[in-house]
């Protein structure tokens, strides 16, 4: 396999995904600012701070539940938040006079944290047209993981770009080294060779762009320079891609296999005919939760900084308690988190984002470099403007194309011209 080979992989897989990484470029320097975005096309209800106290999480799930009797609240939201409403989605209960779901007109709740009364509620909707305040976006994040296309098909198609584009990424990098040359047969060996200069004085202009040559070349070198500035970022968003599209198939097993990553969720049987709802008491299970985590916690060796939520997984029969803690690597939200049976109370697993397995802590990493979920807003403004450099990649390397394609469509056909002038 010669370096003009991985030249023709390079070249052909980058025309395969150009057009795919262009809009995932564009789409990802806007998604990463998608809460803000989202709140401000649709605000959520106000909420009014006042020295009155917060309601518990039971209480305030109980209100809610009141409040749509034909529906189920399988989670327990515990981190409440002073100036947010309380949060609550539904799934719909089974008629026990048709054995189907009840047709609910709402799927999320959200009330006042002080009083429990009700603020907003919403039915969740995957329509995103026509195009409104509410789920615009909702069709950018669709354009960027599946390209909005219904069903199951472009969740595969983004997910098979990104494995190309992963693979393409070690292909781009070695494409940059310096060509190694080679002393020629039948040179006297008694010749000295001339003095060269390093290898990495050799590779240091591949990062670098002559701003003063050519239209080709500018093109050249931002297509390699750019490549090679961000190619540690390229990497963890094309792999955590893959997680997001193709984490069943090609994702955990690879992972699995590599760095012997535990799946806790995946590794649990699915159970048939499970119950809907848990058999232990959701107080009870809280209990339970807290005193597991703590065991684990000086078993593991880290520290419990908030409690973040606790549901109950009906497939699998577990309840997943999740918190903040020490080894977190998010600037917000919560990471580490705890599977024991919804029935019996036994532990079953614990996964921490960092220090437990090489694979898990590699996973928490790439996951929050592509999602900038660290290091604030400098960090999601560099990640912002990595997407309009994936899209200028994608430009810049489909212009690249162009011209060697051109200048070697004249080149044939000034051949058959000169072999004319020979004979004439």
């Amino acid at each position: 396999m010669t370096r003009h080979f991985w030249v023709l992989v390079h070249r052909y897989a980058g025309l395969f995904i150009a057009l795919f990484l262009m809009l995932i470029g564009l789409t990802g320097s806007i998604i990463v600012f998608n809460p803000e975005l989202q709140d401000w096309f649709d605000p959520p209800p106000v909420v009014v701070v006042r020295k009155a106290p917060l309601l518990d999480s039971f209480t305030l799930r109980d209100r809610a539940q009141a409040l749509v009797p034909n529906g189920r609240i399988n989670g327990l939201t515990l981190n409440i938040v002073a100036d947010k409403p309380f949060t609550a989605w539904l799934e719909p209960r089974l008629d026990p006079a048709t054995n189907k779901p009840y047709e609910l007109d709402v799927s999320v709740l959200m009330l006042d944290p002080y009083t429990g009364a009700e603020l907003k509620r919403e039915k969740y909707s995957e329509d995103i047209f026509p195009i409104t305040r509410k789920n615009i976006m909702q069709l950018v994040n669709r354009l960027h993981y599946q390209m909005a296309l219904p069903g199951s098909g472009g969740t595969w198609l983004f997910g098979i770009v990104a494995l190309v584009w992963t693979l393409d990424c070690f292909i781009s990098a070695y494409l940059t080294f310096p060509v190694s040359v080679r002393r020629r047969k039948g040179t006297d060996a008694s010749v000295p060779t001339p003095t060269r200069p390093s290898w990495w004085s050799r590779w240091k202009p591949a990062w670098l762009v002559k701003w003063s040559g050519s239209a080709y070349r500018v093109n050249f070198d931002l297509h390699r320079a750019g490549g090679l500035w961000i190619w540690i970022m390229l990497l963890a968003i094309a792999w955590s891609s893959v997680g997001f599209n193709l984490g069943d198939q090609i994702y955990q097993p690879v992972m699995k296999a590599v760095f012997n990553m535990p799946d806790p969720m995946g590794d649990l049987p699915t159970l048939k005919d499970a119950p809907a709802e848990p058999a232990m008491d959701w107080s009870e299970a809280l209990v339970t939760a807290r005193r597991l985590m703590a065991e684990q916690s000086r078993l593991q060796g880290f520290k419990v900084l908030r409690e973040e939520a606790l549901t109950y997984q009906a497939d699998k029969g577990v309840f997943f308690y999740v918190v903040r803690s020490d080894r977190d690597l998010m600037d917000e939200g919560a990471g580490t988190y705890m599977l024991f049976d919804g029935k019996t109370g036994k532990f079953a697993s614990i996964s921490l984002p960092t220090g437990q397995n090489a694979g898990s802590t590699l996973h928490s990493w790439i996951f929050s470099l592509h999602m900038a979920q660290i290091w604030g807003l400098p960090f999601k403004i560099f990640v912002s403007c990595v997407g309009i450099l994936i899209a200028m990649l994608s430009v810049t390397g489909v212009y690249i194309w162009l011209k060697k394609r051109r200048a070697r469509s004249t080149s044939s056909q000034r051949r058959p011209l000169a072999a004319d002038g020979e004979t004439a």
